[in-house]
């Protein structure tokens, strides 16, 4: 018997009527949504031989579509209206609308279809592509300047000695927030060849985001739900290497965002790393100056849409570390439900630690 209740997908929800009363003076901040760019971005902006092998990007009946020399950047196995039919996806008025119905306040605002260009051969060519995709973010954030606060796209992981001079591009387009993906093929962020990147992001002041993406590590019967069991939740490792490579020792001033994963996550990855770090502190290398649940309380962070396990367990991972989003408009997002979210929080927590979850921590992480 199929005890499943399909949700609806984002195109088809309905957001209810407010019947909750927020406490007076909460600020509700969602901490990850996404934006879909306008289609024929690449093929309008890129100058000069680059026009002439832009990125195929377009708009139909069916749903939006990308090639890149000539290969299908579409996401197997889903139609496109599925995850992207939400009209305030790309018109910014209904977005509005929406954030309204739910009641929220500010917004920080992911790629839509941008960071599938990191499949590119050329990296030089890949860096030109997202110059044109941060430089459209910066222009759309200006129908609501004081609400929608877009993350710009860093692609100097192939370059990190170019890093500090597109960041000072990135804070004169006006930009609160940067992200690096999650794990680029042919990048370890643990090499200290890296270390020019991480000096130039700590001297920036931006707070770095590290947002989950859509890798295909299964194929045959049930991929589909594999890999979005496992793109979901990736971030067990990724912190590990962030702590074991000594990276947090030797750039205290990182603050680091693990996005769109969950926190569910987080009491039991530190609980066993802080036990790898004991049981093999004599053979690690490097040695790192404090238990690894250290560089959590003191540099990281993470969101979730809902997340019962995190709020289950928010003293071992901490009310100041986390932050709630809706994850406006994707399949997994709580557009439609935010009220009853957000009420759950502060029925279990306390309105304390709830105001932090809702909005006051991303205020603080991005300056807002």
């Amino acid at each position: 018997m199929n005890d499943i209740t399909p949700t609806p997908w984002p195109k088809d929800r309905i957001i209810p009527a407010a019947n909750w009363q927020r406490p007076e003076g909460v600020r509700l901040i969602s901490s990850d949504d996404h934006v879909i760019e306008e289609p024929h971005l690449w093929e309008e902006r890129l100058k000069g031989a680059d026009k002439d092998r832009a990125p195929k990007y377009w708009k139909d009946e069916t749903g939006f579509h990308m090639t890149v020399d000539g290969e299908s950047y579409d996401v197997p196995g889903l139609p496109s209206d599925f995850p992207e039919g939400r009209e305030g996806f790309w018109d910014v008025s209904k977005r509005l609308a929406d954030m309204d119905a739910e009641g929220v306040d500010a917004s920080i605002v992911y790629h839509g279809r941008a960071a599938g260009l990191i499949r590119m051969a050329d990296r030089d060519f890949f860096v030109r592509c997202m110059d044109v995709f941060n430089e459209w973010l910066a222009e759309w954030k200006q129908a609501a300047p004081n609400r929608l606060y877009p993350v710009a796209y860093l692609p100097t992981f192939f370059n990190p000695e170019a890093t500090a001079d597109y960041l000072q591009k990135l804070k004169q387009l006006g930009f609160k927030a940067i992200e690096i993906p999650l794990n680029p093929r042919g990048i370890r962020y643990n090499s200290l060849a890296m270390d020019p990147m991480w000096r130039a992001i700590e001297d920036s002041g931006l707070p770095l985001s590290i947002h989950i993406g859509a890798y295909i590590q299964y194929s045959g019967r049930g991929s589909l739900g594999a890999n979005l069991n496992a793109n979901l939740m990736p971030f067990t490792g990724m912190f590990g290497q962030f702590v074991f490579s000594g990276i947090f020792d030797r750039f205290p001033g990182l603050k680091l965002i693990f996005t769109e994963g969950g926190a569910g996550w987080v009491p039991a990855t530190l609980e066993n790393a802080d036990k790898i770090a004991r049981d093999y502190a004599t053979e690690l290398r490097p040695r790192i100056a404090h238990a690894p649940s250290w560089y959590w309380h003191n540099n990281c962070y993470a969101t979730f849409m809902q997340d019962d396990v995190a709020i289950e367990n928010i003293d071992r991972i901490g009310a100041d570390r986390i932050m709630w989003s809706v994850d406006y408009p994707h399949p997994e997002s709580i557009v439609g439900n935010s009220e009853t979210v957000v009420k759950g929080i502060f029925d279990k927590v306390g309105e304390a630690k709830a105001r932090k979850i809702v909005g006051d921590n991303a205020a603080a992480v991005w300056g807002i």
